[in-house]
């Protein structure tokens, strides 16, 4: 199938972002609007450990980048990019497999397998450190995989859609970076979610019509982004100190919640229904019941130094925390 590439629509609602939706200019020559930005937050540094780190903790020696899981393997990207490193998610004591790659920055499950983008290259790793690689036309941000289709955010603010094979099949302009990219459920009904820490929003969008949903503003500092099993979006705005949760189609705001420490990386929990919260200010991992609408507290353990990556394991529920700092691979069994 050939690359479709053209521009969103944007639709006329009520409850719009009024920096990075209102004013668009020409853009430039990457399709990216000329709006007001804000600067991309990061997360905030950590102090010192004051606290040894809960459950099991093995050394990671050049790994500090995001972390995925699959199956029974967990994967981490190295720190310069250029490997991956595959653990035995029930068994973090075995040598992992180191897996070679292009430079990559953001990491998917696909499966039982990875698929992991950067600025040249889309590289598909199964359990066994296998690769597939295929040339990106832009610089890869951030991925997610849903029903055999390969979502990536580029750094230029296009959302790229490749199918089983990586190869392109979509390129869709109209934001200013995409960090995040997730799907969310609402029946048979696929929705596509972005966020842009640029313009501090997310939004949806839907490829096929190359139209985007109402674009809601996440605070001054919206990073990262998690989509559970009943299709809420949950965004982490640490220069704000803040959750924020998402939901519906359109989307609507649905909580702001005050969150201390810099709130960074996020995973969801679907068996267990809890929302896991890497505060790296403070070397902790919270856990958050969303059942009443508005997160609850119901846990919170110490971590490595600079958690900024956070996963759970669906299958087991333990949950896994990679300094960024060099300090370590963490497992909590919950």
């Amino acid at each position: 199938m050939s690359s479709r590439p053209h521009a969103l629509a944007s639709l006329a609602v009520a409850v719009l972002v009024t920096v990075g939706i209102a004013g668009c200019g020409s853009g430039d020559e990457h399709g990216r609007p000329d709006v007001p930005t804000v600067s991309p937050q990061t997360p905030l540094p950590a102090p010192p450990v004051s606290r040894a780190a809960e459950g099991t903790v093995v050394p990671a020696p050049g790994l500090g980048g995001a972390l995925a899981i699959a199956g029974g393997t967990l994967a981490a990207i190295a720190t310069d990019g250029r490997s991956v490193a595959l653990f035995a998610a029930n068994d973090l004591s075995r040598p992992p497999k180191t897996v070679p790659t292009p430079p990559v920055r953001a990491i998917a499950p696909d499966g039982d397998r990875f698929v992991a983008v950067g600025p040249t290259t889309a590289v598909r790793i199964a359990a066994d450190g296998t690769t597939t690689e295929a040339p990106l036309t832009r610089p890869g941000l951030s991925v997610a995989v849903d029903g055999g289709e390969v979502l990536v955010g580029t750094e230029h603010g296009r959302l790229l859609v490749l199918d089983a094979g990586l190869r392109q099949t979509d390129d869709v302009a109209g934001l200013v970076r995409i960090d995040a990219v997730g799907v969310a459920r609402h029946g048979d009904k696929r929705q596509i979610v972005v966020l842009d820490r640029a313009q501090s929003l997310v939004t949806t969008i839907d490829p096929g019509a190359g139209q985007r949903g109402p674009a809601l503003r996440a605070g001054n500092g919206a990073t990262t982004m998690t989509v559970d099993h009943y299709g809420r979006i949950v965004v982490a705005n640490p220069r704000d100190g803040q959750l924020l949760g998402f939901y519906g189609d359109p989307l609507v705001t649905r909580f702001r919640f005050p969150v201390a420490d810099g709130p960074y990386g996020l995973a969801y929990d679907d068996r267990r229904n809890l929302l896991w919260v890497s505060a790296t200010a403070a070397n902790r991992l919270v856990a958050y019941d969303l059942s009443s609408g508005e997160p609850r507290e119901r846990a919170s353990i110490a971590a490595v130094r600079q958690p900024n990556s956070v996963v759970v394991d669906p299958a087991s529920g333990a949950v896994y925390a990679l300094s960024a700092s060099g300090e370590g691979l963490q497992r909590v069994d919950r």
